[in-house]
């Protein structure tokens, strides 16, 4: 019986994961396809939920801080020219917006018809160790993107991002590191631009 449900155990850390698609569309966006456009500016607010996990993000992101011997940082200001290696020792609420403006550059989303983000982060986990070495667990960030018409205020659209990374056995925790609050900002940025350029791609 021991032999049998290792066995079973083994087959389900070894198993693929299937990659579920990452953006849902909730309502279409009213923008023509290939239009450029330009990402002016996001709001950022959260689930009852998330708040803890948020916070201990956010006390080890202090932490690293500290160690580094880096000033305190106003809890109100959003710090511009700094690089991704700094983002580490942010809290959320400051290092995400900073993610999805570079990956908005990169993506080249920053000319052409304006639009404002409100995005609403429903789910942040980050993937349980011990967990994880047994029969996999999860680093994942769910949220809803709503695109509005900074002009008039109007919907232009919305649509759900859900960014899932399942992780198995020693060899997956190895190669997963460190800097994980960060990895899944960016893929959820890079799901942003995905979505709302039409690309696949950054543009040449």
């Amino acid at each position: 019986m021991r032999r049998l449900l290792m066995s079973i155990l083994l087959a389900l850390v070894a198993a693929p994961v299937a990659q579920a698609k990452e953006v849902k569309a909730i309502t279409p966006l009213a923008i023509a396809a290939g239009q450029p456009i330009r990402i002016t500016g996001m709001d950022l607010d959260y689930a009852p939920k998330v708040q803890a996990e948020l916070a201990e993000g956010d006390a080890k992101a202090a932490r690293k801080r500290a160690d580094q011997g880096l000033p305190p940082l106003d809890g109100n200001s959003y710090p511009d020219g700094l690089d991704g290696a700094a983002y580490a020792t942010m809290p959320f609420k400051q290092m995400f917006p900073l993610v999805v403006r570079d990956v908005v550059r990169e993506w080249r989303l920053d000319e052409g018809r304006p639009v404002f983000l409100r995005i609403s982060i429903d789910y942040l986990k980050t993937a349980d160790a011990a967990v994880a070495l047994l029969v996999g667990s999860m680093d994942m960030l769910q949220g809803k993107v709503d695109v509005i018409d900074p002009a008039s205020g109007q919907s232009l659209g919305a649509f759900k991002v859900e960014i899932r990374d399942m992780k198995a056995g020693w060899a997956d925790m190895l190669v997963r590191g460190g800097g994980i609050r960060e990895k899944l900002a960016e893929r959820f940025a890079l799901a942003i631009a995905k979505h709302m350029s039409g690309r696949k791609t950054m543009a040449g």
